[in-house]
């Protein structure tokens, strides 16, 4: 009913589609599984994309003639209407890119993501394309359109910092199964350092809500902020605080999981030197 309806209020339409976050849905859980969670949500989003695949498609389709018919290319209409039309289609790719378990789908998907990437101009419509691209994965052509739309996108940013932490954030919050692996190699790239906040929010903050990832079995995830908290502590303990926060939590997410999670408060706790603003949000959480 929210594609059928005839309205120009496309940012309302946008917003009704937009499934609860994960973060939302945890806040109703006295336990949180954050893995359990990050599928049921997908599932019900897949489901969904599925059902009414075509009309979402005819709603895409429709908004992309429109906007080229608008001129929203090179010249990027700002008033309410393109920017809901904009903010609607976004939506409507990011359901599209949802259905991707055979290699057609997935050949589908990458290639009308990449369409979008390599059409557009304004970097609402180029950042969400590339933040439905980096979770994919499989087949070869698959692959080379989300390294190319990566490569594309970090040259284009021209070392734009702005830009450039996108391109880090985008990349933090795939839904990949090796993301902590590409994070790593992320955290030596030149253009990171973690003496930039801001930097340091783009790939290390973004993993720590990349939940089903950054709290995978094994604690893993646990064990690369904590690392990461301990050397940034030495450089700006308002921003080691504020990740080691990420922490604290441990009660709510099982005895395993918990385990892990105190076990790195705990590392921390008995690190020296420790900064004072570290050591307060680490010592609350331990207790």
């Amino acid at each position: 009913r929210t594609l059928a309806l005839d309205s120009d209020d496309y940012s309302i339409q946008a917003y009704a589609l937009v499934l609860p976050s994960e973060s939302t849905l945890a806040e109703e859980l006295e336990v949180v599984d954050p893995v359990a969670l990050h599928k049921a949500r997908g599932d019900v989003k897949k489901s969904i994309a599925r059902k009414f695949y075509s009309e979402i498609r005819a709603k895409y389709d429709e908004l992309t003639a429109a906007m080229q018919s608008s001129g929203d290319g090179m010249d990027i209409q700002v008033d309410a209407k393109s920017i809901g039309q904009r903010r609607l289609r976004n939506v409507l790719l990011d359901y599209l890119c949802t259905v991707k378990e055979t290699p057609e789908e997935r050949e589908a998907a990458s290639a009308l993501a990449m369409e979008q990437f390599e059409s557009s101009y304004g970097m609402t419509d180029r950042n969400a394309a590339l933040s439905c691209l980096v979770s994919m994965d499989g087949e070869e052509a698959v692959v080379a359109r989300r390294d190319a739309a990566l490569q594309k996108f970090y040259d284009d940013a021209e070392g734009d910092a702005l830009v450039l932490n996108k391109w880090f954030t985008a990349q933090a919050l795939a839904d990949l199964p090796d993301v902590l692996d590409r994070v790593k190699k992320l955290a030596d790239h030149p253009e990171f350092t973690l003496s930039n906040p801001n930097r340091c929010r783009s790939l290390i903050g973004a993993f720590a809500m990349n939940a089903a990832h950054f709290h995978a079995e094994g604690g893993e995830g646990y064990e690369f902020l904590g690392d990461m908290v301990a050397k940034i502590d030495k450089l700006n303990p308002q921003m080691s605080s504020r990740m080691g926060g990420s922490l604290i939590q441990w009660k709510r997410y099982g005895e395993e999981r918990g385990a892990s999670m105190k076990a790195e408060l705990q590392k921390l706790a008995e690190m020296k030197p420790i900064s004072n603003d570290l050591f307060e949000v680490v010592s609350r959480g331990l207790k």
